[in-house]
């Protein structure tokens, strides 16, 4: 992991993040709660988020281009998620 010159710069991205009025509350509630968590914990959690809600929305856009009808919420793939 690279050294952070300023320690306190995710402090001013989260700032920023809970400050913006266009921002989604899920977004600062995940943010207020995943600082309150051990970091190392949250953060392996967000990338596992990441990764899942990633093959998702690939799996939505496919299924959108191909013409696909029903419920774009759920999708029927083999999904392999790496730690």
């Amino acid at each position: 992991m690279p050294k952070l010159k300023n320690p306190n710069v995710w402090f001013q991205h989260a700032l920023k993040v809970t400050e913006d009025p266009a921002a989604s509350g899920w977004l600062k509630n995940a943010l207020v709660e995943a600082i309150n968590r051990d970091p190392v914990d949250a953060a392996g959690d967000a990338e596992v988020l990441y990764r899942i809600l990633k093959l998702r929305s690939a799996a939505v856009q496919t299924a959108a281009h191909s013409g696909a009808t029903g419920n774009s919420a759920k999708t029927t793939a083999s999904v392999r998620i790496e730690s």
